[in-house]
């Protein structure tokens, strides 16, 4: 069952001009249509019969109802009503109050009414009967009567009997009027009021009236209705009457002269059985009438939409109300159609929909976004890329058609244009190693789609699984030396994707200047020298750094060492004194770089011209004293004296070595002798030397030796 209005047009006031719509039922005497259940029925034998339920309303004017015992569910709480009533005083009738909407009652238009303290509802109002002891309570006569107060005021008996609501701080007497046009109810109802009578006042009454407009139905709810058989011989009704007490209709059992009785959980329907008010039609989709009986046989060709209709008259004032609901009949075939799960690829290529029902007669159409595809009308189609969308079939035999879609995404797949580059900031101890990953997005991305995404992570899985994006990516804090980072691009849809790594690394490089200048010899005393610089200079320079992590270049000029040219051969050949300017970079970035100089002076080789022994005669002494300078000249040779400094050993090791010179040249011996004494010549920084040696000689004269 479908209807076929807005949630927010469910009541509409027609009084020329009648006009459909939906109001909620707010009980069994609630205006309503039902078309009931949708319905699908098979192709072979697409017959089926609808039926509609809804209110049937009738006249009151001449003055007949029918009473009838419904099932015992109160459609409206029995306390908590909006409108409490005489708390605290016994047998009163309530101040007049006005009805929302016009009640047909007896053939009246009731307006007004009063709630009785003893169980009680009159339409025919006296607003000067109020009060303490205006409800009489005495009565010993059947309904209808106009005889006794206690019946002949009232109109409606739900039941009468004498209560007492002073002797309860709990007990309500109350009314509300609920709901909506057309189908607002007044609600009067008694909550646990005592009997009157104190050997009663622990028996506790609760009942309800229930009037409904437009269908003009009274309900009475009793939860219990208890008997005081002590006072008024326990006298009760229930029932209604007319204003002049001449007509009424009670339920069986349930008149004075039947008391007394008592009664619990039990429930009773006063409805108008005069002329019919109420019409009613089923529409086809086009709004033609096509029956007013509430049963109709259909035979649709398809899936086709039924309309009940009811339209209720009031004829108190002449309001006419029409009701419709909506009820889907279709068809369902023998056979089916399953184009399988929705396809999304980032590959590109075909795929075949495949509908065949096995079936030959079976007849295909293929849509593509709800539209028909021309001449596709095979139980298979192939869908090629990139025509993406939501493709339908319907397969039709015999009027009956069953569809099925399916959606295909094909998504553009794709790719790392360019592997992102390794990004490294130099430590200069000022710069924070703050990165900007974006850096590698145009390279990733290269001529590919602009509208491709890329996001960069901390881990390939994040990567991959699209979580814990870095954000911002051009402002990453990279915390230690080095990172792998990982950026993944995709499609819009973020179905299709790449990924790739790349390092980013905070670097360092110092140089540390070696002592300078640095002197080297002219060993050959051409004028030139060759020396590798690396092996020379590398260690100091690099000091504590890890020569694998660096790379050392020497160059001519400070220029070409800060931009990384032009770097000296090795080895290296220089004449004179020159200035080299090492270049320390590291390996990771060759925007880190560090550089420092030094003096490079090439220094004349020393020559130890050959010395001359040296004797000393025994003169009496056991020792003889040598000044080994006396060789000085000798081996100077013509070297200029100023320029050099000679020193002598008694060892070769100790010459080579430049340890344990003999301190002053001066050389004590004793017998045996000669011995060799080594002497070492060196320029004044101590960085060019040459060795020789001479032999000491120390002896005795002999007798009779000449």
């Amino acid at each position: 069952m479908k209807n076929n209005y807005s949630p927010f047009s469910y009541l509409l006031l027609l009084f020329i001009t009648a006009m459909p719509f939906v109001s909620f039922a707010q009980g069994p005497g609630s205006l309503f249509v039902d078309a009931g259940p949708d319905v699908v029925v098979d192709c072979n034998n697409s017959c089926t019969d609808l039926t509609a339920t809804f209110l049937e309303t009738f006249d009151t004017a001449d003055n007949t109802y029918t009473v009838t015992s419904i099932p015992f569910a109160p459609p409206f709480p029995f306390n908590g009503l909006a409108n409490p009533l005489n708390p605290d005083i016994d047998d009163a009738w309530s101040p007049v109050d006005n009805l929302p909407f016009d009640f047909c009652f007896f053939g009246n238009t009731e307006t007004e009414f009063q709630v009785g303290s003893n169980g009680v509802v009159r339409f025919d109002v006296d607003p000067g009967d109020t009060g303490g002891g205006s409800n009489a309570w005495s009565f010993d006569m059947d309904i209808p009567t106009n005889m006794q107060d206690a019946i002949g005021e009232a109109n409606i008996l739900l039941p009468v009997h004498d209560m007492d609501p002073t002797k309860s701080s709990t007990e309500e007497i109350g009314y509300e009027v609920i709901g909506i046009y057309p189908n607002r109810v007044l609600v009067v109802s008694y909550y646990e009021v005592p009997m009157f009578s104190f050997s009663c006042n622990n028996l506790l009454a609760t009942q309800m009236a229930v009037f409904y407009e437009f269908s003009n139905v009274v309900e009475m709810y009793v939860l219990n209705k208890p008997s005081c058989p002590t006072w008024n011989d326990g006298n009760a009704a229930m029932g209604i009457q007319n204003h002049a007490g001449t007509i009424g209709y009670v339920p069986p059992g349930r008149n004075t002269s039947d008391s007394p009785w008592t009664a619990v959980n039990e429930a009773w329907q006063f409805a108008p059985s005069g002329a019919q008010t109420y019409s009613f039609e089923w529409l086809d989709a086009a709004g033609n009438v096509i029956s007013t009986n509430p049963t109709i046989t259909v035979c649709p060709s398809g899936t086709e939409v039924y309309t009940a209709r009811v339209t209720y008259t009031n004829t108190c004032n002449g309001d006419v109300v029409m009701l419709e609901d909506d009820v889907e009949v279709s068809l369902q075939a023998n056979f089916s159609v399953d184009l399988g799960p929705d396809i999304e690829t980032c590959n590109g290529g075909s795929y075949v929909l495949d509908a065949d029902t096995g079936i030959p007669t079976v007849t295909y159409e293929w849509f593509l976004d709800g539209v028909l595809i021309p001449g596709a009308t095979n139980p298979t189609y192939t869908v090629n890329a990139p025509n993406s969308g939501t493709y339908t079939v319907e397969a039709t035999e015999n009027g009956c058609t069953v569809t099925d879609s399916v959606v295909v995404n094909f998504y553009e797949q794709p790719v790392i244009a360019n592997p992102p580059l390794d990004l490294t900031i130099c430590d200069d101890g000022t710069t924070p190693p703050i990165f900007d990953l974006t850096e590698n997005d145009d390279d990733v991305r290269g001529a590919q789609n602009p509208l491709f995404n890329i996001t960069y992570h901390n881990s390939e899985n994040d990567a991959i699984n699209d979580v814990n994006e870095i954000v911002p990516a051009n402002a990453y804090l990279l915390v230690g030396p080095s990172e792998t980072i990982w950026v993944r691009i995709e499609d819009q849809s973020g179905n299709c994707f790449a990924v790739d790594s790349f390092e980013i690394s905070y670097s360092s490089a110092t140089a540390t200047a070696p002592p300078s200048p640095h002197e080297i010899c002219d060993t050959n005393s051409d004028g030139t020298e060759t020396i590798d610089l690396n092996t020379t200079f590398d260690a100091v320079i690099l000091g504590a750094q890890n020569p694998a992590d660096f790379t050392v270049t020497y160059h001519d000029n400070p220029a070409d060492a800060v931009a990384g040219i032009n770097a000296l051969p090795q080895p290296y050949t220089f004449t004179g004194s020159v200035f080299i300017f090492a270049r320390v970079e590291n390996n990771t970035s060759a925007s880190c770089f560090a550089t420092t100089q030094f003096n490079l002076v090439l220094v004349p080789q020393p020559i130890a011209n050959p010395p001359v022994d040296l004797f000393q005669c025994d003169d009496g002494t056991t020792a003889g004293v040598f000044n080994l300078t006396d060789n000085d000249a000798n081996i100077l040779g013509g070297q200029d004296p100023t320029q050099f400094t000679i020193k002598y050993y008694q060892t070769y090791q100790d010459s080579f070595d430049d340890t344990n010179e003999i301190v002053g040249g001066v050389h004590i011996i004793v017998p045996p002798s000669p011995q060799t004494i080594y002497a070492r010549i060196e320029d004044n920084s101590g960085s060019c030397f040459d060795l020789t040696d001479f032999e000491i000689y120390f002896s005795r004269a002999i007798a009779g030796v000449v």
